[in-house]
């Protein structure tokens, strides 16, 4: 058993090594852009001071309070935000935010094109999602996260008659169910809403929370992801989705880290080879002294 295992840790050693992490977290300011009625950021200092020990070292200590909505920020929306009979954030399955997989759909193009685009069937690419081999997330890229943290720019306005982002439409959120709900766990865009700025009802967080699909909001850096991806053959990669644990929470802040394969670093120069050939010597003397050990007993090894 320890044999097979040193071999499985020699065969993954390269994706070991060899990722980048992207942070697609907006840091939490209380200039924002935020939907229309929902409680904005409040970040109070509540006190620095240099405090004395008992033997007469001085040490600081800092302290802080916010106030804020569930759904600020980048954050996870729970199915239970939309379906009072799906899960809260608590509930959701810890295998279906931590070590996923991922896939961006890119939609800049269309949506700098047309007031409040809805994004339609034909703009998923299926060949591609029909490779993922566990749970997964779709993340829409439309671009608006450049315009972050300019509430007009950005969402459109302060008001909701105002609101203008593109979003899912209720067509490709009922198709995104009904097709891909078994390995689906969540959908994430670049805008305030997975909804379209002009909905009224939010039928496409509706129909995903139906299925305990979980939606991400205001999901930030994905061009970084796209562009290191340009000149590579990966299209999935690694996804983490770490929420506030806050019970019976609809919703809350988030932290969201893609974890995408880097080959430039084991395999490319004389360092990297030489750090392969050192694991690899290592792996090499470990399997053999199993070895002797279970099947070559008479062996001295003093």
């Amino acid at each position: 058993m320890q044999l097979f295992h040193l071999l499985f840790v020699f065969v993954n050693i390269k994706s070991i090594f060899s990722l980048i992490n992207f942070d697609l977290t907006h840091t939490i300011k209380s200039t924002n852009p935020i939907f229309p009625g929902l409680t904005p950021f409040n970040f109070t200092q509540t006190f620095t001071r240099w405090r004395q020990d008992d033997s007469n070292e001085y040490y600081f200590m800092a302290l802080n309070t916010f106030i804020t909505g569930e759904h600020f920020g980048t954050h996870i929306d729970a199915p239970y935000h939309g379906s009072n009979t799906s899960w809260t954030i608590t509930q959701i399955p810890f295998e279906r935010l931590v070590s996923i997989q991922a896939l961006i759909v890119d939609v800049s193009k269309k949506s700098s094109k047309v007031k409040n685009y809805q994004i339609k069937i034909e703009d998923l690419n299926e060949n591609v999602m029909r490779q993922a081999n566990g749970f997964y997330v779709l993340l829409f890229y439309t671009g608006k996260s450049k315009f972050w943290p300019n509430q007009d720019a950005y969402a459109g306005g302060h008001s909701r008659e105002e609101l203008d982002f593109p979003g899912l439409s209720a067509q490709l959120a009922s198709y995104l169910v009904d097709k891909y709900s078994e390995k689906l766990v969540g959908v994430g865009i670049d805008t305030l809403s997975i909804d379209p700025g002009s909905s009224k009802h939010f039928s496409a967080h509706r129909i995903l929370f139906k299925k305990n699909i979980y939606v991400l909001e205001n999901v930030a850096a994905l061009n970084h992801v796209l562009k290191y991806l340009s000149n590579r053959r990966e299209t999935f990669f690694i996804f983490d989705v770490l929420p506030m644990k806050i019970e019976d929470g609809t919703g809350a802040p988030c932290r969201l880290v893609a974890r995408v394969e880097n080959f430039d670093d084991i395999s490319g120069g004389p360092f990297g080879f030489l750090i392969f050939c050192l694991l690899l010597g290592i792996i090499g003397i470990a399997a053999k002294v199993i070895y002797d050990f279970k099947f070559n007993m008479d062996k001295d090894f003093a």
